[in-house]
């Protein structure tokens, strides 16, 4: 295989995973953002389960018990609705920080396999230095 059909193979396959982590985080932002929209939308919601507001129409020890199972069922559905969903959102974004750095390894790749491009164009001069080159670029790629 020559340099060049060497460096044209590098060279897709950074663009190849560079496309793919793009594709990953735009699906994880997307997902995030989706599930703050539930977030809302299930905090607003489980503010129903207060309602009705019994007042003094009922009253005794079953609308004691009925009142304090709601507000016990409140106080779980607010801790799932905070913090679960805080969790997986907070899942979300670390994966996508690991994905940013992944790009950002792959663009300093991407420019060293521009780099020995370069060098392939000044010939057979640079061949040694080309070749150093392109064994590090497999070395990080593979």
């Amino acid at each position: 295989m020559s340099l060049a059909d060497s460096l044209f193979s590098i060279q897709k396959t950074i663009s190849n995973r560079s496309n793919q982590v793009d594709e990953k985080i735009e699906r994880l932002t997307k997902a995030k953002n989706d599930l703050l929209d539930e977030q809302q939308l299930f905090l607003k919601e489980i503010k129903t389960i207060k309602e009705p507001d019994l007042g003094n129409e009922w009253q005794g020890q079953r609308a004691t018990d009925y009142d304090e199972e709601r507000e016990d069922a409140y106080i779980i559905l607010k801790d799932i609705g905070q913090n679960d969903f805080e969790d997986y959102q907070q899942k979300i974004e670390n994966k996508i920080n690991s994905l940013e750095m992944d790009r950002a390894l792959l663009n300093v790749t991407s420019a060293l396999a521009f780099e020995a491009g370069r060098l392939v164009d000044r010939g057979e001069d640079a061949v040694e230095e080309l070749s150093d080159r392109i064994s590090e670029l497999r070395r990080r790629l593979f």
